[in-house]
């Protein structure tokens, strides 16, 4: 059985697999496959250590995309290219919103990491980009969403702030 955390849910859709939502962060799950967020893998390993382990990223499309990739390995190929070309399409529509280059100064490596697929400049002197959780308007972990509006949600945000501003730089 496949595990997939609450927050990467649609990745059982994307890669075709049968799969139920778990949380293995905090407790042991019936699972020989887990998939979760990157970063948790020691903590998750000493709940579940029978599960084979696959430690995702969304915070940008690409990072999507080369999670989809290695989940190759257990998902079905055909559909998981699907999914890649159906992102791959809603990133370029979005990036397409861009109307302007413009300098951001990012209060967080996982805006940063957007701001820099966006080819932003980053610059202390640039227009903020603080995220929710530090105190700021943007943001970032919208569980409302589905995964692939989400990450499309960060950008289009980052994209409003910067065109809002009359002159740049």
């Amino acid at each position: 059985m496949i595990g997939i955390t609450e927050m990467y849910k649609d990745i059982g859709e994307m890669i075709g697999v049968k799969y139920r939502v778990v949380n293995p962060y905090k407790e042991k799950v019936n699972c020989s496959i887990l998939i979760i967020s990157k970063g948790y893998k020691e903590r998750v390993k000493k709940l579940n250590p029978d599960a084979k382990i696959f430690e995702v990223r969304a915070a940008t499309f690409r990072d999507l995309i080369e999670s989809l990739e290695m989940l190759k390995e257990i998902g079905d190929e055909k559909k998981i290219e699907e999914s890649i070309k159906k992102i791959r399409e809603r990133e370029r529509e979005v990036k397409k919103l861009l109307k302007r280059k413009a300098k951001v100064n990012p209060k967080s490596k996982f805006l940063e990491r957007i701001a820099l697929d966006l080819n932003l400049e980053i610059s202390e002197d640039g227009i903020e980009l603080v995220p929710d959780y530090l105190g700021g308007s943007i943001r970032t972990h919208r569980y409302d969403l589905g995964l692939i509006e989400r990450i499309e949600d960060r950008y289009r945000q980052i994209i409003d702030i910067i065109n809002s501003f009359p002159s740049l730089f």
